[in-house]
């Protein structure tokens, strides 16, 4: 397995995480489960392609995609290829995947979306021009200026919007949807329908998904923590609701959570600005 990780430029700051490249090779196919959490990854493909399956939906056949760009999601996604794989992860926040895809954000909740279908037919042009270039250095300076390009012409982020994320993302997932309406002056019926368009999800998911998110992250850096102080440290009311809440996200209990290990794409977490 091959990794590489690089950061973007300071036009893209507040919209881009980081970079990452992906290469793996293996005898025989490979699946992994992504887990809900507070980025937006853009997937530039330069291998065999993905299968992508929900698996609260066992009726529903996995979905063969090239690029992508992955939404929002409060459950878990089943990643999977057939041995060989090769990509280039972007990590977008909610607001620069709002600014950088110029359309709602809930068109992409819980979905997985063919990257053309997003960006157009330029989107083909791009990921060629990625796969032509000799090393990860030049692919991630190729996708920093395509990226930086589209967002000089894309509108600021609602500021409102992106202080209560903030606020929300600054507590753990623990400050109240009702406080943060009252702190901006609208209601909260406003507020919920601004964070679809410009998030993808109403404001109370994505305070779940934070706090699983700070779960995730806490069981990367300390793997043998007791489950009770892990729920106090990340804003559960107990140990019967952190396990409820790993159920939900993961669909695994939090012995299974802990045993299988924290997965994305790139299997490291991303790069953070």
């Amino acid at each position: 397995m091959e990794v590489r990780t690089g950061r973007p430029g300071r036009a893209l700051a507040g919209a881009v995480l980081g970079y990452t490249g992906f290469a793996q090779h293996e005898p025989a196919p490979v699946s992994f489960r992504e887990l809900p959490c507070t980025y937006v990854p853009l997937i530039i493909d330069l291998g065999e392609g993905w299968s992508i399956g929900r698996p609260g939906a066992p009726g529903l056949a996995p979905e063969r995609l090239g690029s992508f760009v992955a939404g929002l999601t409060d459950g878990p996604t089943l990643v999977g290829h057939g041995g060989r794989a090769r990509c280039l992860q972007i990590d977008l926040t909610p607001l620069g995947a709002r600014r950088l895809l110029g359309l709602p954000m809930s068109e992409i909740a819980h979905r997985s979306v063919s990257l053309e279908d997003v960006l157009g037919p330029g989107a083909g042009l791009l990921v060629e021009r990625i796969a032509e270039a000799p090393d990860w250095d030049r692919r991630f300076g190729l996708v920093d200026g395509a990226l930086a390009s589209r967002i000089l012409a894309a509108p600021a982020p609602s500021a409102p919007v992106a202080w209560a994320l903030g606020q929300m993302v600054a507590s753990g997932g623990r400050v109240a949807i009702g406080h943060l309406a009252r702190e901006i002056g609208w209601s909260h019926r406003r507020l919920i329908a601004r964070f679809r368009d410009d998030v993808g999800l109403a404001p109370k998911v994505v305070a779940r998904i934070v706090r699983f998110e700070r779960l995730t992250d806490l069981l990367r850096d300390e793997p043998l923590i007791g489950w009770a102080r892990a729920a106090v440290a990340c804003g559960y009311f107990d140990q019967a609701h952190l396990a409820r809440e790993v159920r939900d996200m993961a669909g695994l209990t939090p012995t299974a959570l802990r045993a299988e290990g924290v997965n994305s794409v790139q299997d490291a977490p991303p790069p953070r600005s």
